[in-house]
């Protein structure tokens, strides 16, 4: 990160989430009083070469994101007097690859998703007022439900070792992030509780049958302290009932725990679209970082499926290593095996598979961040 003015260390907490530590990104932190201004430049370049081998198809390809999302962005805070301040963060989502953008959402719905080929700050887009009593944001942000998923993923929700709830999520638009967002955050200081409460707009006109569509709410709670830390979260958004779509709910759990020589992870997760058939999923997650020196290996197990017809399921073990030339720049590689039953054919790094069969997938990259 490139420090474009000056700043007290303080600053620097409006960005705790984004830690790499397993235990510590389990709180959703944000900063107390403010004491000082800044304006911070950061990024992630994140190439990886990807393999893919299914039943029906093999593929190999250059795509981007493989050990942590490639982006560009710049943050501030302005100490606006007596401990209180504004803050920014626009945050683009990029390609390595290609150099182009990454798709995003206006509405939370499917017809709002953007053009995936041009730049916008996609990842996250708010503006802040942030005090002794927590923190007030307005605009585009992860959704609360969704921290219990990538939390515990030992892969952070990237490249081929993804966890399986985040790659099968039935949870639709606000899966991951929500648009048009009123969140409130609590304050640091509070024997080890975080949390966060958001509710969110689908920007229809009032009157018809889809006006609350992309609408919804939610929430996140947990506590940490030392090693150990855990937190729940829920979550519903809604839709027009319809037979392949209707309300989604979501509900999850996470819990971290460093134990030294070996970081471990876990995590269940339940979701539901209230369509004419409702479909419910069901996920479960296993994790660990063992770090080697300054390097790290990582495994994960994860499972997610639903009880539609024949109840699909996609079970997947993936191992990895991280290899740190300096506190900035890694190299890595990943393995990944799925195991499909119930008629699901999930894939691997865009390789097919038949229905029932299994699939493998390899990542060879190279991270910096700035």
């Amino acid at each position: 990160m490139r420090r474009v003015t000056s700043a007290t260390s303080a600053t620097l907490a409006l960005g705790a989430f984004c830690a790499a530590g397993l235990a510590a990104a389990q709180s959703s932190a944000v900063q107390g009083p403010v004491t000082g201004s800044s304006v911070t430049l950061f990024g992630v370049a994140d190439a990886v070469l990807g393999y893919g081998s299914g039943s029906i198809s093999h593929r190999s390809s250059l795509y981007s994101s493989g050990n942590s999302a490639s982006r560009f962005g710049v943050r501030g805070i302005e100490d606006l007097g007596g401990g209180l301040g504004a803050g920014f963060w626009l945050e683009a989502g990029v390609t390595i690859d290609t150099g182009t953008g990454v798709a995003g959402n206006t509405n939370n719905q499917p017809n709002g998703a953007t053009s995936a080929d041009a730049l916008s700050f996609n990842r996250r887009s708010t503006v802040s007022l942030i005090d002794f009593w927590g923190e007030l944001r307005l605009g585009r942000d992860f959704a609360a439900h969704y921290r219990n998923r990538s939390d515990v993923d030992p892969f952070d929700n990237n490249g081929v070792g993804t966890i399986q709830p985040q790659v099968g999520s039935i949870a639709g638009p606000t899966s991951t992030r929500v648009s048009n967002m009123v969140g409130y955050y609590l304050p640091p200081g509070l024997g080890g509780f975080f949390g966060e409460v958001q509710y969110f707009m689908g920007d229809n006109v009032s009157h018809l049958p889809t006006s609350d569509d992309g609408t919804g709410y939610s929430g996140r709670i947990g506590w940490g302290s030392g090693p150990f830390s855990i937190a729940v979260a829920a979550g519903r958004t809604d839709y027009l009932r319809t037979p392949t779509n209707g309300n989604i709910t979501v509900a999850n759990v996470g819990a971290t725990y460093d134990l030294k020589l070996v970081e471990v992870s876990a995590g269940y997760y339940r979701d539901k679209v209230d369509s004419f058939v409702p479909v419910k999923a069901t996920g479960y997650v296993l994790g660990m970082i063992v770090p080697v020196g300054g390097n790290q290996i990582k495994f994960a197990w994860s499972r997610y499926g639903t009880d539609a017809v024949g109840d699909p399921a996609a079970s997947k073990l993936s191992l990895g290593y991280v290899y740190s030339f300096s506190k900035r720049t890694v190299a890595y590689a990943t393995y990944s095996h799925v195991n499909n039953s119930g008629g699901s054919a999930v894939g691997l790094n865009g390789a097919v598979t038949e229905p029932n069969r299994s699939a493998n997938g390899y990542d060879l990259g190279l991270r910096h961040s700035f």
